[in-house]
């Protein structure tokens, strides 16, 4: 799901067609709400004293809100709302990994 997240973020490459992006939105949805309470979780389990711990965790909580504000949102009924709505998802789920990656020190499977 992270490559499939990088490549429709590669400003180079063309757009999907409207069936496969409706595809790819649904798997970034599925892929967050994995992530959402996996970051949550591990940003928990982090010790209060460690000040690089203490950043990331707060940064990684305010993922979780943006995340699931994306989530809450819909793709609107044409292609290019549809198409900001994906690139949004995958900007959440690439950000939630990488939140991740940060708090726990190590890669993040792919999810879903």
């Amino acid at each position: 799901m992270r490559a499939a997240a990088a490549e429709l973020l590669d400003e180079g490459a063309p757009l999907p067609r409207f069936d496969d992006l409706t595809e790819l939105t649904a798997r970034l949805r599925v892929a967050l709400r994995a992530l959402v309470p996996q970051v949550e979780e591990v940003a928990r389990e982090r010790p209060e004293d460690d000040a690089e711990r203490v950043r990331a965790r707060s940064s990684a909580r305010a993922s979780v809100e943006t995340a699931r504000a994306c989530l809450d949102a819909g793709p609107g009924s044409g292609l290019v709302s549809a198409k900001d709505h994906a690139l949004s998802l995958a900007r959440e789920v690439a950000g939630l990994c990488r939140h991740l990656e940060k708090l726990t020190g190590a890669r993040t499977a792919e999810p879903a």
